[in-house]
C-alpha cells in the first residue's frame, strides 16, 4: 500500500523548493526599502509596500520560459496626496522621472503600461523582479461610495487610486485596495498560522540553520499555514496546467481568484487541519460550485444551499473582491465562456493529481507529479524517487485524453 503521508510530504517539498528562499526574501526586502529611501532622497514622499503573493506569503516560482524563471514580486508605491493632487499621467511621470534619474535603477528599468519593473540578478542564478505600481490615496468621496456598498467596511479606508492605461498613452484612475485585501486575508489566515506555526518554523530552521542562528530569528513573513500552502499548490499547478492549453495565458484564473476562493471556503474549516485535509475540502466545495455550469441560481441554491463564494445569476458570474465592492474578479468569465468551463475542468484535474494520485503505484504517481508540477521541479525536489526502470511517460497535450487535450 502506498505511504500516503510520505507522498503528501513529498508534494509539499516540491512547493517548498518553489517558494521564495529566506535569502531571496531578505534580498527583496532590502531592495524595496532601498527604493523607498532613494525616492525620499529625490524629494518624493512615498511609501512602498508589497501586494499580491509577496504580501500573502504565497509566492511560487513562475513556470514560464524555464524552471529557473525569475520571481515576480509586486509592490505599490503610494505617493503622498490623493487623486485630486495629480492626474494619472502626472503621477506616473513623477515616479518614472525619479527612477530614470538614478544611476542604480535606470539601467535595470523596464517601462510598462501598468507598472515599472526593476530586474535583479541573484547569487543563486534565480533572479527576481520588482514590479512597482504608482498609486495615491483614493478620494474621500470615492471611499464613501465604496463604504455604502461594502460587506467589509473596515477595509475601505486603505483604498488607493492607480493609473489605468486606456490606450494611446491615456490614463484614468481606477480603485485598488491591496492593503485592505491583505488585512482581510491575514484575519482569516491567523488561526491557521497559529495552529501550525511552531512545527513549521522548526522545520524551516532545520533546512536553513546556516542562515539563522535560532528559530526566533526567522521572519514571520516566512511562516506558512495550511491555507497558504493550499493556495501555493493550486497556483503552481494552475501555471503548469494552463501552459499546456492553447491560449492558456488568456484564460487562466488570476491569482486573486484563487486567493479569494480558497480563503473564503476555508473560513468554515477547522484551522487545526493538515494541508491535504484543507485542500480536499476546498476542492470538493469548488466541485459543487461547478454545478453552476448546468444549473441556474435557483436550482443551485435548492440543491446546495446559500453558497455564494461564486455566483452565476442570470448568466452573470460573480466573485467578490472583499476589499473593493466595485470589483468583480470574474468579469472575464462573463466575456468568454471557455474561462469558467476550463476552470472547473482544471479543478477536476487538481483533484486527480493531488488527491486521487496518492493511491496510485509509484510509476503512475511519479508520472502524475511530473505532469502536475513539471518534471524539472519534481526532480529538483525528489530526485529519482518513485521512478521505475521504465521512465515515466509524460502526457503530451496533443495526444492526451481529456482534460489535457485541447479544450
Amino acid at each position: 500500500m502506498p505511504n500516503v503521508l510520505e507522498r503528501q510530504q513529498d508534494i509539499l517539498s516540491i512547493i517548498s523548493e518553489l517558494d521564495i528562499s529566506p535569502t531571496m526574501y531578505s534580498n527583496a526586502v532590502e531592495k524595496y526599502k532601498a527604493i523607498t529611501a532613494y525616492l525620499e532622497s529625490y524629494g518624493i514622499e512615498a511609501e512602498m509596500y508589497p501586494q499580491g503573493s509577496f504580501a500573502f506569503g504565497t509566492v511560487v516560482r513562475p513556470t514560464s520560459k524555464s524552471a529557473d524563471a525569475n520571481y515576480d514580486l509586486d509592490f505599490i508605491c503610494q505617493i503622498k496626496g490623493d487623486r485630486s493632487s495629480h492626474t494619472p499621467s502626472e503621477l506616473r511621470k513623477i515616479l518614472l522621472d525619479a527612477l530614470k534619474a538614478s544611476g542604480i535603477y535606470e539601467g535595470k528599468l523596464e517601462i510598462w503600461d501598468e507598472c515599472f519593473t526593476i530586474e535583479y540578478a541573484d547569487v543563486g542564478k534565480i533572479g527576481f523582479t520588482i514590479d512597482i505600481v504608482p498609486a495615491t490615496d483614493e478620494s474621500e468621496e470615492k471611499k464613501q461610495s465604496l463604504l455604502a456598498k461594502s460587506s467589509y467596511p473596515n477595509l475601505i479606508n486603505t483604498a488607493v487610486a492607480i493609473p489605468k492605461h486606456n490606450g494611446n498613452h491615456n490614463y484614468t484612475w481606477i480603485t485598488n485596495n491591496p492593503r485592505g485585501f491583505r488585512q482581510w486575508f491575514d484575519e482569516i489566515n491567523k488561526p491557521f498560522l497559529e495552529a501550525g506555526r511552531n512545527n513549521y518554523r522548526n522545520e524551516l530552521f532545520k533546512r536553513h540553520s546556516r542562515f539563522y542562528a535560532s528559530v526566533e530569528e526567522i521572519p514571520h513573513a516566512l511562516d506558512r499555514s495550511a491555507l497558504q500552502r493550499v493556495i501555493q499548490l493550486l497556483k503552481y499547478h494552475r501555471n503548469v496546467y494552463y501552459d499546456k492549453l492553447p491560449g492558456g495565458d488568456d484564460i487562466k484564473p488570476i491569482s486573486a481568484i484563487i486567493n479569494v476562493l480558497v480563503t473564503e471556503i476555508s473560513k468554515a474549516y477547522n484551522p487545526e487541519c493538515s494541508v491535504f485535509e484543507l485542500l480536499e475540502y476546498v476542492l470538493k466545495e469548488l466541485e459543487i460550485y461547478a454545478q453552476h455550469l448546468a444549473k441556474n441560481q435557483k436550482e443551485f441554491v435548492a440543491l446546495y444551499g446559500a453558497r455564494n463564494v461564486i455566483s452565476h445569476n442570470n448568466g452573470v458570474w460573480y466573485i467578490a473582491n472583499p476589499a473593493n465592492p466595485e470589483d468583480n474578479l470574474a468579469n472575464k468569465w462573463n466575456e468568454n465562456p471557455r474561462i469558467p468551463k476550463t476552470f472547473f475542468m482544471w479543478i477536476k484535474v487538481v483533484t486527480s493529481d493531488l488527491i486521487d494520485s496518492l493511491q496510485q503505484d509509484d510509476k503512475h504517481f511519479r508520472t502524475t507529479l511530473d505532469n502536475g508540477f513539471g518534471s524539472k521541479a519534481v526532480t529538483a525536489a525528489l530526485g529519482e524517487k518513485y521512478m521505475t526502470t521504465e521512465a515515466p511517460r509524460l502526457i503530451i497535450k496533443e495526444s492526451a485524453p481529456k482534460p489535457y487535450c485541447k479544450i
